[in-house]
């Protein structure tokens, strides 16, 4: 079953992450928290909003004009 936990990471500071079902790590934080205590509770908010999260079906922003400059390039490449 997945599940949230918290862990220290190399400068000692916290993180959380989702766990799947075989046990690795489908999604971590941005971000690093000062406890144990505060990862969890980042991890319960994140836990709260998921379910009504909707898919994107557009890019990020940037991201569109990234993906144009790397089609642009490989067809002027391919001529």
């Amino acid at each position: 079953m997945p599940q949230f936990d918290a862990y220290e990471d190399l400068v000692g500071r916290w993180r959380w992450r989702l766990l799947g079902d075989a046990g690795r790590a489908v999604a971590t934080s941005g971000e690093s928290f000062v406890s144990h205590w505060h990862a969890l509770r980042a991890a319960e908010g994140v836990r709260a909003v998921a379910s009504a999260a909707r898919i994107s079906s557009t890019p990020a922003d940037g991201v569109e004009d990234a993906l144009n400059a790397i089609i642009e390039r490989e067809l002027a490449h391919s001529r």
